[in-house]
This record gives structure tokens, C-alpha cells and sequence, in this order.
């Protein structure tokens, strides 16, 4: 009965794994699929790519609200933000409910593809047959980065354990038969080695090849083996749910995610910023001799703009074309520290007409409310490695309050730089993309921000905000360099 209590109560809850027991360091070229799953407090799962695109965890794991992965390295002190982590779109087995029934495994959509090859420390694991089968104290490895006792704090580097196989009538009775279908058992019951707390997620490997489980769950955050045997996810009772997932998913690229086509009569001031391979970035027409466009868009080069159609393939070049001379703010170095925003000094005067209108600016600087509905629009891909599109799509956006988007962007360890406005992508399945760079934010007919960038690329919204250079926050230099005619 005391078992019984205690076997309750770790169902309650908090009865995950954290730590690897009387382990050893993990070699430094070996388990190179190896992910530390993370919220903005830092590590609080294991997991194991599965494919350049698909990390595998615990279901339970989505409770400590994770962020991120990070891929490629054993040594958590030591991590490239901008390489080695990912951010991503969770997919829980749709009949997980709680720990105690079973279905504890979850997907990991990355918001990119991994880098794989000889020179790259990261390399996907192999998953089982359908019809494998493992036998009895045959030997398994599992790892993590979790404390290396019992209420202690996690380690840094990379920590394995050999660990038997139990036998699953054995494992059911020292459980006292409440143990979920779909299971594995392994490790912490007849040896003093297994997992704890914080490994949850990780994988169970049989021959250094083959991830045969998921770390679930012991009894009662007691990692003072031996005890009841260890549980974990046996993944080859999901092996088909898993395929279905990998086959159809679905990835957006640099595009006005989830909008619509833009009205012919509207958006007038729309203008694609062309070199001469064709269109690279958005912008808008703010008077008859210039552009406003995103700084970093200087970077592909760009030689033109052309005006007045939605459709890039209905461009006559000698009235819809222009030449342009770039004139980037001078304080700009790249997007992440903001004053990314460009001015395009037209080669001649635009011809206004009924297809090409300036958009106005904000008089002074101003702040939009919360929720505020705005819209942005590009020519961007409709999939990740896509080509551009020809006719201009528009999407209608919400305004994030930037105290939230700061932190949603503190949750991944990145400060927002000043002068930014966020919208869309976060709370929302709509956005822009790459490739709708320089675009137009316009909320009630005025162009307040200008599109600057996303979560490393990663266009599946819900995300993390949108973010927008404020372009009431840069009037002064705008104004300045038109006067001058200094650009």
C-alpha cells in the first residue's frame, strides 16, 4: 500500500526524470542527435532529432512551456546562439491527456532545417522497426543534462548510462499493474543506475543506432536506485502517427502568411524593390522622389523599383520602372539592432496617377494602441524555398503591446533594439516572411512601421512577434535627408 501511495503521487504531477544516475560524461563526437529542450529559464528536457526537420520528446514536457532547442553541441555553457538553436512548432500526440495514460511523446517542428554533413556536429538517430523487440537486461544507453542526484541542479555537460531492459510482466507487477499500455521498461530496478527529473524527453538507444523509448516517468522523483523500474515511451507503438507527421508537414516560407489577394484599386503606394534578378524586398512610395524600404534589404544589392501594378508580371519598364540610389540610416548595422530603414531616392519624379499614390507618414511621433487591426503586404514565397509570387498579397495584422513582445522575445534570450513596433505572428497563424522585407505596416490609412524581422526565419505562427522599425521614431532623419536632398 505504501508503494501504491507513492506510485499515485508520482502519477500527480512532477514524476519526470531529470537526471542521469551514476552516468559518465558522454564522448564528445558521440549521440550527436542529442537536443536540450528549453523555455527561457534554460534547459528542462532532453530530446533526439529524428530527422533535419523533427526533434522527438515527452508530451509532458510541452507543461514547462519550452521555447527552443538546442542541437549540436553536449556542453550547455557553450552554445552558438545564431547556429545551434532553433526555435519551433510542437505537435503532441493527439490522445495524450496526462502521464498516467500513456501517449507521452511529442514532435518538434524546428523553424528550420538542420545543417547535416561530416563537418557539422549534428546527425538525426534512427528509429525502430515496427516489429522490434527487446529482451530482457539486454543493455541500453540513456542521457541528459539533468543534476547528478536527487534535488540537485542540472549539469552543464552531457551526461549516459548503460541501463538494463526489464522484462514488461516483471516491470507491471513492481508497478502494481498501473502502468499505461505502450510502454518500456529500462534501468532504476535491480541496478543502481537510470534517469531523474529534467531527462524527460530523452531517448532510450539501443546499440549506439537506434532510439528505441522516450523518457517518461519513475516513482516519486526518487532517483535512489534500485527501485521500480524506469518508464519510457516505446516508439515503436507510434511509428505510424510519426510517419503521418513527417509526410505531411507543412512548412511556410517568405510570404504574407495566411492573407489573401490585395484589391487592384488599393494599396497604391506598394513598390517592389528589384535588382537584377528581380524582386528582393517591399516598399512604399512616401512622395513623388522616394521610397522607404528596410536597410538591410541594401544587402541584395538592389538597382530599381518598380510602381503602379500588384502584378509583377505586367511591368513596362520604361513608366513603371525606376532607378534608385540607396540611402540607408546612418546608425544602421544590422536589423537586431534596429535603425533598419532606407530611404530609395528616385531616379525621376513619380508619375502619380490612379494606379501610384503615396502613402502619408505619421506628423509626429505616436504610439499605437494594443490590438490595434493593421495590415502589411508582400510579393514573398508562399513556402519556405519557394519562388516569389506575381500578384501582391496583403494580410491584416494585430499590434503586440512591446512590453509583451519583449519578453516573448526574452523568452529565446534576445533584446529587442528601440524604436521597433511588433504585430502579427504571435497569438496569431498571420504574418509576414521573408522576402516581404521593407514592406508597409499601415494602421488607419498611415504607414507606421516597416517590415524588419522574425524569429530566425521561421514563418509557422504562432511565434514570437513580428517586428517593425517605428517610422515615427526616425521622422527627424526622413524629413532631414528629402530637404537636403542629401541621400
Amino acid at each position: 500500500m505504501l508503494l501504491l501511495v507513492h506510485v499515485l503521487t508520482c502519477f500527480g504531477g512532477n514524476a519526470l526524470g531529470s537526471e542521469i544516475i551514476n552516468g559518465k560524461k558522454s564522448k564528445e563526437k558521440s549521440m550527436l542527435y542529442m537536443a536540450s529542450v528549453q523555455n527561457y529559464k534554460g534547459h528542462v528536457c532532453g530530446g533526439f532529432l529524428i530527422s533535419e526537420d523533427f526533434v522527438l520528446t515527452a508530451a509532458h514536457c510541452d507543461a514547462m512551456k519550452p521555447t527552443s532547442v538546442v542541437l549540436g553541441t553536449h556542453n550547455l555553457s557553450n552554445v552558438d546562439e545564431e547556429t545551434m538553436r532553433y526555435t519551433f512548432k510542437r505537435c503532441k500526440h493527439p490522445l495524450y491527456k496526462k502521464i498516467e495514460f500513456g501517449n507521452d511523446i511529442m514532435l518538434l517542428k524546428l523553424s528550420r532545417k538542420v545543417r547535416l554533413g561530416k563537418k557539422v556536429r549534428i546527425k538525426p538517430i534512427k528509429l525502430p522497426s515496427p516489429k522490434v523487440k527487446l529482451k530482457e537486461n539486454q543493455k541500453c544507453t540513456v542521457a541528459g543534462w539533468g543534476p547528478t542526484r536527487t534535488g540537485g541542479e542540472s549539469v552543464s555537460y552531457l551526461q549516459e548510462v548503460e541501463v538494463p531492459i526489464i522484462n514488461l510482466e516483471k516491470c507491471q507487477r513492481a508497478w502494481n499493474n498501473l502502468l499505461p499500455p505502450n510502454v518500456t521498461c529500462a534501468g532504476g530496478y535491480g541496478t543502481d543506475k537510470g534517469f531523474c527529473q529534467g531527462d524527460s524527453g530523452g531517448p532510450l538507444v539501443d546499440k549506439g543506432k537506434v532510439a528505441v523509448g522516450v523518457v517518461s516517468f519513475n516513482n516519486n522523483w526518487n532517483c535512489d536506485y534500485p527501485d521500480v523500474p524506469n518508464i519510457y515511451t516505446d516508439i515503436s507503438k507510434f511509428l505510424p502517427w510519426i510517419n503521418k507527421a513527417l509526410k505531411t508537414k507543412k512548412s511556410l516560407g517568405s510570404e504574407i502568411v495566411h492573407g489573401k489577394k490585395a484589391p487592384e484599386r488599393l494599396m497604391l503606394y506598394m513598390a517592389s524593390v528589384q535588382n537584377h534578378e528581380g524582386h528582393v524586398c517591399g516598399g512604399f512610395l512616401i512622395n513623388q522622389d522616394y521610397v522607404l524600404t528596410a536597410a538591410h534589404c541594401d544587402r541584395s544589392n538592389p538597382t530599381s523599383v518598380v510602381l503602379g501594378t500588384h502584378n509583377l508580371k505586367r511591368v513596362e519598364n520604361a513608366t513603371m520602372r525606376y532607378a534608385v540610389k540607396t540611402c540607408k540610416h546612418p546608425s544602421f548595422d544590422n536589423e537586431r539592432s534596429g535603425n533598419d530603414i532606407m530611404l530609395l531616392k528616385l531616379s525621376k519624379k513619380a508619375r502619380l496617377d490612379d494606379k501610384v499614390q503615396p502613402i502619408r507618414l505619421p506628423k509626429n511621433e505616436i504610439q499605437i494602441k494594443d490590438k490595434a487591426k493593421c495590415r502589411v503586404a508582400g510579393w514573398g514565397y508562399t513556402r519556405t524555398g519557394g519562388k516569389t509570387i506575381d500578384v501582391l498579397q496583403v494580410a491584416d495584422v494585430s499590434v503586440v503591446n512591446l512590453d509583451v513582445c519583449k519578453r516573448k522575445w526574452g523568452y529565446v534570450r534576445f533584446n529587442l533594439p528601440d524604436g521597433v513596433i511588433c504585430a502579427g505572428g504571435y497569438g496569431t497563424d498571420k504574418g509576414f516572411c521573408q522576402g516581404d522585407s521593407g514592406g508597409p505596416l499601415v494602421c488607419s490609412g498611415t504607414a507606421v512601421g516597416v517590415v524588419s524581422f522574425n524569429m530566425r526565419k521561421n514563418c509557422d505562427y504562432p511565434n514570437v512577434p513580428n517586428v517593425y522599425t517605428n517610422i515615427s521614431k526616425h521622422l527627424h532623419w526622413i524629413k532631414k535627408v528629402i530637404k537636403q536632398n542629401s541621400c
